[in-house]
């Protein structure tokens, strides 16, 4: 059986699920390979392809974060949240950016609220985790609070 013509709404072009999935493993391909530019050019493509999607977003806030980039790992990390406001994943993520700029009662909130939105999702089991990590003391590691 053919697949449908688009899988992902709101798509510049006719792009099923695979297609996408394809792309955005480039994307972290190039990461894992410490190619952090074409792995932006990659995800950046990506984002514009499929506008209406929050996933190229969140991984443009792991690049970001990857690198220590916390700030431009939260805008990447708001703005998966503006496109999928219930989702508890780009709020756990949103929230463990905020950890590491040293916002920790903005965190908190965040993180909180991403356990509330999608209570057995993977964003509450992330936000659960960062939690739990910051309330034994790992998070954040010491030297990585404001990096930028």
């Amino acid at each position: 059986m053919a697949e449908p013509t688009s899988d992902i709404a709101g798509s510049l072009v006719p792009t099923q699920k695979v297609q996408a999935q394809i792309l955005l493993e480039a994307g972290y391909l190039w990461m894992d390979l410490g190619k952090f530019e074409k792995a932006k050019d990659v995800l950046t493509g990506a984002a514009a392809l499929m506008p209406k999607s929050e996933v190229p977003h969140l991984a443009l806030g792991t690049l970001e974060f990857s690198q220590g980039r916390h700030e431009k790992a939260l805008q990447s990390y708001r703005a998966a949240q503006k496109l999928a406001p219930k989702s508890g994943l780009p709020r756990a993520h949103v929230g463990e950016a905020l950890l590491f700029l040293g916002k920790v009662p903005e965190a908190m909130k965040e993180l909180k609220a991403a356990c509330d939105v999608e209570p057995g999702g993977d964003g509450a089991r992330l936000a659960k985790a960062l939690i739990e990590a910051k309330e034994v003391g790992a998070l954040p590691p010491p030297g990585k609070q404001k990096k930028k």
